[in-house]
């Protein structure tokens, strides 16, 4: 197995299965892990059920990938912050709860954060976009950046467009997840090559940002065009 130089912080999410289960399977796997916990009886945005944890520490121990578990679920908390300061790997691939923002002091330690963002950018920043690219294009998008302090206007690595599934129902916990996986695979393997980040948009202005979809949106975007 190679592994990559790159670390992630990894949340307890059916997301984060994806991505640890598409880099085994490619033999890119991150050189450390920080998992983030959630200590709450109610699941967090990303979580489709409670097992996602244990999916997750059974395949970090499978492969003998080093992991820590985080002392809390807030990536901006300062127990959070000191943990990954001390880390040598300078980029982590980010893959925490949906809906959390990287604060200033988090983004001032000097670590590169890879996120890959649910959307096809700069067209479409935000929410839950690719229910709203369903409707306006039928079709879905998945772009890599590096988080910076406006929402989703950090440099594009790399983004593409793909076609959409036949049944639209587990898009948020299933299809959402293998195109972002897609992309993030992709995104590691030029690096890897390279051995330096190129980007396809370095000035990722404009565009439309969008908030969270109305369930009467989201059901039409689910039914699809006739």
């Amino acid at each position: 197995m190679t592994i990559v130089e790159i670390g992630m912080v990894a949340a307890d999410t059916t997301r984060t299965n994806h991505y640890l289960v598409q880099l085994i399977k490619n033999d890119l796997l991150p050189a450390y892990v920080l998992i983030m916990i959630n200590s709450d009886l109610k699941l967090l945005p990303g979580q489709k059920d409670s097992s996602s944890k244990s999916k997750v520490i059974k395949l970090l121990d499978k492969k003998k990938i080093q992991y820590d578990i985080a002392p809390n679920n807030d990536i901006n908390s300062h127990e959070v912050i000191s943990l990954i300061s001390r880390r040598k790997e300078q980029t982590f691939i980010f893959s925490g709860f949906g809906g959390v923002i990287l604060r200033k002091d988090i983004l001032n330690t000097g670590k590169k954060f890879l996120h890959v963002h649910g959307g096809y950018l700069p067209d479409y920043k935000g929410s839950t976009t690719n229910y709203y690219s369903l409707i306006q294009e039928n079709k879905m998008g998945a772009s890599s950046i590096f988080l910076t302090k406006d929402i989703d206007c950090g440099p594009v690595i790399l983004r593409r467009k793909f076609q959409t599934p036949k049944d639209r129902k587990e898009i948020d916990h299933i299809y959402d997840s293998e195109v972002r996986s897609k992309v993030l695979i992709e995104t590691i393997r030029n690096y890897v090559k390279n051995q330096s980040w190129d980007f396809e948009l370095e000035n990722n202005l404009g565009g439309e940002t969008y908030y969270i979809i109305h369930p009467v949106l989201k059901h039409l975007a689910i039914l699809g065009k006739e």
